[in-house]
């Protein structure tokens, strides 16, 4: 899939999320300054789960609709070591040591 499609995802996951009551504003924000693709990437690759996760885990939105949903819904555009990070974040994002 391309980049483009990845796009159209992000910018329907951001809508989902606010007609749950979340504002996704960081992520919103790193996107503006590095694209989708990269902005997901840096997110995921930084050793601590942020607040979003477990806020759309609590809204029944994780598995669909998260960053790291994205990262493993379009494997194409991510490394493996960032899918591998995906998949172990979706995993543990209840534990609070790892935000």
């Amino acid at each position: 899939m391309s980049e483009d499609a990845l796009k159209r995802w992000v910018d329907e996951s951001v809508q989902v999320s606010m007609q749950h009551g979340y504002n996704p504003s960081y992520f919103n924000e790193m996107i503006a300054r590095y694209g989708a693709r990269r902005a997901m990437a840096r997110l995921v690759s930084t050793g601590k789960i942020q607040s979003g996760l477990p806020r759309l885990k609590l809204l029944g939105l994780a598995s669909e609709w998260s960053i790291e949903a994205g990262i493993l819904k379009f494997p194409d555009l991510f490394t493996k070591e960032e899918q591998a990070m995906a998949k172990f974040r979706l995993e543990h994002a209840d534990d609070p040591l790892l935000r």
